[in-house]
C-alpha cells in the first residue's frame, strides 16, 4: 500500500518536474527566466508546507487558506488569536517568512553555480520519452485501483504532489427531488414569539459551560472526577454528538438550535441573535456571558448575541487579557463565582461560560499540578506532522488540560453548594467538538467527521426524573431548556433540536465538515450503529447526496435511510 503510494507521487513529481524544466528551456529573455524560477520555488515552499499541513491536518493547503481567510482579513487575525500558537511557533513562522526571498536567492545562485560547473547534459527525446513514461506509469497505478476496487490513493490524493489523481472509484449518488429548506424568516418569527406570553412565576438559574475540544472517552474518573461524578448524578449520554468538528459552526448550532448545515445562510443574515436567547429574555432572564475564548472569531458574537450584543446584559470577555487559555479560564471562573455571592443573581439568570484550555496548546496554570507524566513541555506542529513518536506526551498534556478544567468545573460547583443555589439550578456542560490524535490520520479538529472528532461529553442537571433519549446532539440543548422552564409552549417548529424528553425525536444526528464561512456540504448522519458519510450537492431545484462511506446499511437501504435523515432540512 505504502511503496503504490510512494511509486506514484515519484511519477507525480517527476511529470511536474519534467513539465517545467521543458518550459524553462524554451524561455529566452533572463527576466522572465527568473520570474519562472521564482514562482517554481515558491510553489516548491507551498509543496513543503502543504506536505507539513497534510501530515498534521490531513487537509491542504489551499483548504486552509480558504478557512482562513473566507471570513475576511479581520477575522483572519482573530484566527491566529483564537488558535493559540506557542510563542516559539510564532517565531518559526516569523523567520521562516522573513528569511525565505534570501533563502531563495542564496538558492538559485547556489544552483547556477554549481550548473556551471558540473552541468548535467539530458537530450530532450530522452526527457520527453521519460516524461510519456511517467504518465502512462500514473494511468495505468490508477486503471489497477479502480479495476480491484483499491482507493488508498484517491482517499489520500491531497498528500500526492499534484494534489489529485486522475481516476478514482466512482461513487454512488442518490438523487433528491428537493433542495435544502431555507431558515426560517427572522423578523416572522421573531412577530410569532413576541405574541406568546412567556411570563414564568419561576426562573431558576441556568448555566451552560461549552468547552473547547474534549472527547468523551477522555471524561472519566481518573482524567475528569469532578466531571464524571456530574455525569453519573445526572443526565449524560453514551452517545452524544457535535453539530460540526469546528467551534463556530457547533456554536452557531448550540444557540439557534438548527441543524449545521444553515451555518452560512444565518450568518449571512440573521441579526437579533440567538432565538432560544431572546425567548428566554423576553421570560425575564438576564443573559450573562463569562469567556475564555475568542468570541469574534466568524463574527460569532453579533451572530449569537445580536447587533452589538443587545441580548447581553453582563459581559466578562477574557480573550484578549491573559497570555494563555489556562490563565483566561481561571479568570473566567474566578469572575463567575464571584458574580454568585451576589444576592441579586440568585435566580432570573443564563450564565453562559466558553473555556478554552482544553484547545491547541493544551494548558494549565503554573501553580496547578499536572496530574499525567511526562507530558509534552512545548508542542512542535513540524515534527508532529510526521512523528508519532511523541504522541503519548501530547495525550499527557491534553489529559493535564483536561484535568485542569475538571478542577475550575469543581470549583463552581463548590462555590454553588455553598451559595445555597445548586439545588434548583439548570446545568448544561458541553463541548463544541472532539479532538483526533491521529485516530483517522489527523491531529487536533476540524478536519475528519470520525468519533474522535465528533463524540463529546454533554451533560445535564434538570431536576426532572423523566427517562431521556440515549441520542443526542448540540441542537437539543435549548428545546430541552425551555421545555424545563416552560413546559406548556411549544417551541418545536422554531428549532430543528428537541427536548431529549420528547419521545417523537428524531433519532437521527447530523454533524457536518467544516468549509469556513462557505456552506458545509460534507455530513455525517448518525443513526444508533449506523452511519452515512457523503457530500450534498444542491442544484436549483433538486439535489444530490454523493456517498462517500456507509456503515451497517444495506445498499437497498441507503435512499430510504437518507430521505428519512433529512426529513427537517429538505423542502
Amino acid at each position: 500500500m505504502g511503496a503504490l503510494f510512494t511509486l506514484y507521487s515519484f511519477f507525480q513529481a517527476s511529470v511536474a518536474i519534467l513539465f517545467m524544466s521543458f518550459i524553462l528551456d524554451k524561455i529566452k529573455p533572463k527576466i522572465i527566466n527568473q520570474i519562472f524560477i521564482t514562482l517554481c520555488f515558491l510553489l516548491l515552499i507551498a509543496y513543503m508546507i502543504n506536505f507539513i499541513v497534510t501530515g498534521l491536518l490531513d487537509q491542504s493547503l489551499i483548504f486552509v487558506i480558504n478557512i482562513l481567510f473566507s471570513g475576511g482579513l479581520h477575522n483572519l487575525f482573530v484566527a491566529f488569536r483564537a488558535i493559540n500558537l506557542n510563542l516559539s511557533m510564532y517565531i518559526v513562522l516569523f523567520l521562516i517568512l522573513s528569511l525565505l526571498p534570501a533563502f531563495g536567492i542564496f538558492l538559485y545562485h547556489l544552483t547556477n553555480k554549481f550548473c556551471k560547473k558540473r552541468a548535467l547534459f539530458f537530450k530532450n527525446k530522452h526527457m520527453f520519452s521519460f516524461l510519456i513514461f511517467s504518465i502512462l506509469s500514473i494511468f495505468l497505478i490508477d486503471c489497477s485501483c479502480r479495476y480491484k476496487n483499491f482507493d488508498h490513493i484517491s482517499k489520500n490524493q491531497k498528500k500526492l504532489p499534484l494534489g489529485l489523481c486522475f481516476l478514482s472509484n466512482k461513487k454512488k449518488q442518490i438523487y433528491l427531488p428537493k433542495n435544502l429548506k431555507p431558515i426560517l424568516d427572522e423578523e416572522k418569527t421573531f412577530a410569532k414569539i413576541d405574541k406568546k406570553n412567556l411570563q414564568i412565576e419561576k426562573r431558576p438559574n441556568i448555566f451552560i459551560f461549552i468547552t473547547e475540544a474534549l472527547r468523551k472517552d477522555y471524561i472519566t474518573h481518573e482524567i475528569a472526577p469532578n466531571l464524571f461524578s456530574f455525569g453519573e448524578k445526572n443526565i449524560s449520554f453514551e452517545k452524544a454528538y457535535s453539530a460540526s468538528n469546528t467551534t463556530m459552526v457547533s456554536w452557531y448550532s448550540i444557540f439557534h438550535s438548527n441543524h449545521p448545515i444553515h451555518w452560512t445562510n444565518a450568518k449571512e443574515s440573521l441579526t437579533h441573535g440567538s432565538l432560544p436567547l431572546n425567548i428566554l429574555k423576553k421570560a425575564g432572564y438576564k443573559i450573562n456571558v463569562f469567556s475564555s475564548a475568542e468570541l469574534k472569531y466568524f463574527n460569532l458574537d453579533e451572530l449569537i448575541f445580536g447587533k452589538n450584543l443587545s441580548l447581553i446584559d453582563n459581559l466578562n470577555d477574557f480573550s484578549t487579557i491573559a497570555t494563555t487559555p489556562a490563565n483566561r479560564d481561571y479568570m473566567t471562573i474566578s469572575a463567575l463565582t464571584n458574580s454568585l455571592n451576589d444576592p441579586k443573581n440568585k435566580d432570573s439568570n443564563v450564565f453562559i461560560v466558553f473555556l478554552d484550555s482544553t484547545h491547541s496548546e493544551y494548558s494549565w496554570r503554573d501553580d496547578f499540578k499536572p496530574k499525567f507524566t511526562p507530558y509534552l513541555e512545548t508542542i512542535n506542529y513540524v515534527t508532529m506532522s510526521q512523528s508519532r513518536a511523541n504522541l503519548d506526551l501530547l495525550k499527557n498534556r491534553y489529559k493535564n488540560a483536561i484535568n485542569y478544567i475538571d478542577h475550575l468545573f469543581g470549583t463552581f460547583i463548590n462555590n454553588l453548594k455553598m451559595n445555597n443555589l445548586y439545588d434548583d439550578s439548570l446545568i448544561v456542560f458541553a463541548a463544541d467538538h472532539g479532538e483526533e490524535f491521529f485516530d483517522q490520520g489527523a491531529l487536533f479538529h476540524a478536519s475528519h467527521l470520525h468519533e474522535s472528532q465528533l463524540k463529546i461529553p454533554i451533560i445535564y442537571k434538570l431536576n426532572s426524573d423523566k427517562k431521556a433519549s440515549n441520542i443526542t446532539t448540540h441542537i437539543d440543548i435549548f428545546p430541552t431548556l425551555l421545555t424545563q422552564i416552560m413546559p406548556n409552549v411549544n417551541f418545536d417548529k422554531y428549532f430543528d433540536g428537541r427536548s431529549i424528553f420528547n419521545v417523537k425525536k428524531s433519532p437521527y444526528i447530523i454533524s457536518v465538515n467544516q468549509r469556513g464561512s462557505f456552506t458545509p456540504n460534507e455530513i455525517l448522519i448518525t443513526k444508533n450503529q449506523t452511519k452515512l458519510l457523503g457530500k450534498l450537492n444542491p442544484s436549483k431545484n433538486s439535489m444530490s447526496f454523493e456517498i462517500e462511506d456507509s456503515q451497517n446499511i444495506d445498499t437497498e437501504n441507503l435512499e430510504k435511510e437518507l430521505t428519512k435523515a433529512l426529513e427537517d432540512v429538505i423542502q
